[in-house]
């Protein structure tokens, strides 16, 4: 959500004041997205690279500089509050 309005207010050719008052967002909370995002780009695809079978079976996601290995037994709770984590952080 907020990469989005980063993106719009960058767009906009707008002040950062003159957007947040238009838009009703306060100007701390997208000063600080705006530096947190920075100009990073999100990925287009995942790329998925089938390898030699290891002896444990796994599954390994890679996203940009992320790499997360699942193997069996894992904690699917804990998979998903890694990825929610990963996913706020973009």
């Amino acid at each position: 959500m907020w990469r989005e309005r980063v993106r719009a207010w960058r767009a906009s050719g707008e002040t950062m004041a003159a957007f947040c008052t238009r838009h009703g967002y306060t100007r701390g909370t997208l000063s600080w997205w705006s530096s947190r995002l920075g100009t990073e780009t999100r990925p287009a695809f995942v790329r998925l690279v089938a390898r030699a079978a290891p002896t444990t079976p796994s599954l390994r996601l890679e996203v940009g500089a992320v790499r997360i290995e699942v193997t069996r037994g894992f904690d699917p709770v804990l998979l998903a509050d890694v990825v929610r984590a990963l996913g706020a952080t973009r």
